[in-house]
């Protein structure tokens, strides 16, 4: 019973970080495509941002409840149970991680996430055209 506190708050997190994903796109294809902060290209992009900004945050939740799945062996998830037992060395029960396709889609998730973040920095003029796109 205790054990599917996480799998509901990882299905909130899944859902936070789709909807904000999506949020983030919009603003970002709008402030791409004003052509003067007077159009509103500032709003847009700050709004982008902070949405992006939300996603970051639900993936790491995400990433953290599928970890704390398979770390403490709740079997009552599928994914601990298809992928991870009791009598694996700690190394491959973190791999089980991405193992199957869930897992790894997750997984490429989180490195676009952390990929958005470093454009976020390091484009700053560019931000709404490249993040659109990205």
């Amino acid at each position: 019973m205790y054990h599917l506190a996480v799998g509901k708050f990882g299905h909130l997190f899944v859902i936070i970080a789709f909807v904000s994903a999506l949020v983030a796109t919009f603003g970002y294809v709008k402030s791409g495509l004003s052509a003067s902060p007077e159009e509103g290209r500032g709003y847009w992009k700050k709004t982008a941002r902070t949405f992006f900004f939300i996603h970051a945050g639900a993936v790491l939740g995400v990433v953290f409840c599928l970890y704390w799945i398979i770390l403490n062996h709740y079997f009552e998830y599928n994914y601990a149970w298809s992928n991870s037992s009791r009598s694996m060395p700690i190394g491959y029960v973190i791999s089980s991680f991405w193992q199957n396709q869930e897992g790894s889609f997750l997984l490429w998730i989180f490195w676009n996430m952390l990929l958005g973040l470093i454009l976020i920095v390091t484009t700053r003029s560019w931000e709404g055209p490249v993040m659109a796109v990205f």
